[in-house]
This record gives C-alpha cells, structure tokens and sequence, in this order.
C-alpha cells in the first residue's frame, strides 16, 4: 500500500462536537481500485479527547446490549 493522499478534514459530530481529524488515504499499487482511509487525531488536541468519548460510549453501549467483544 502507498498513501496517495493525506490531509485534515473536519467533521461535525452531534455528541462530541467539532472533530478536526488528520487523514492518509492509502491505495493497493494493482489496478484493483481499493483503498482504505485512516483517521487519527493529534496527541492532546480537542480531536483526540472526541475520539476518546466516542470510543467510551461505543463500549459502554455494547457492554449493555451484552456485546461486549474481547478486541
């Protein structure tokens, strides 16, 4: 895979707020048109501290539903 791609994008999310994301967009080098995206947010921004809650309250949601998968 090589990056062909990278940047920042911002998005709105209606729980956490505004996130401000840094992107790497990276392709297979075949013609076979698959790509995958990976979001990460710098250490100690307003980003990260989203993603932390977002995570938090994804994992207190499945371990209410009885989901709760070992990652």
């Amino acid at each position: 895979m090589h990056v062909f791609r990278e940047g920042t994008k911002r998005f709105h999310h209606p729980a956490v707020g505004d996130l401000e994301l840094d992107h790497e967009t990276m392709a297979q080098p075949d013609e076979s048109g698959l790509s995958i995206v990976v979001y990460s947010a710098p250490p100690h921004s307003a980003g990260e501290d989203g993603l932390k809650l977002l995570a938090n309250w994804a994992a207190r949601k499945e371990q209410a539903a009885g989901t709760d998968f070992p990652r």
